[in-house]
């Protein structure tokens, strides 16, 4: 028995039918070394384009203080665009980990 037998099958069909949008994502390396996002997993934090992306984490490291940038994201965060898998729709991000 598996879990999707539990997912009315309807919801199934339209989850195996949903093709992922690529949209663009602000990732950071975190205290385990490990390329995540830098904000929460909602479609409002993902861009259509890599140059929107790049633009808010410019903003971020303009906007705040070496402190603050360490104090949120720890001592070398790395920040890069990475594309990212999303759903359709509301654009929620399909993953957080990147290489």
């Amino acid at each position: 028995m598996t879990a999707d037998r539990y997912i009315p099958t309807a919801r199934r069909c339209m989850a195996a039918a949903a093709q992922p949008i690529t949209r663009y994502v602000a990732t950071y390396v975190n205290a385990k070394g490990m390329r995540t996002l830098m904000t929460a997993a909602w479609g409002s934090n993902t861009y259509a384009t890599a140059n929107e992306a790049q633009a808010w984490i410019d903003a971020v490291t303009e906007n705040n203080s070496a402190d603050r940038v360490r104090e949120a994201w720890g001592d070398n965060p790395r920040f890069e665009v990475r594309p990212c898998p999303c759903w359709p729709g509301h654009f929620d991000p399909q993953t957080i980990w990147f290489d």
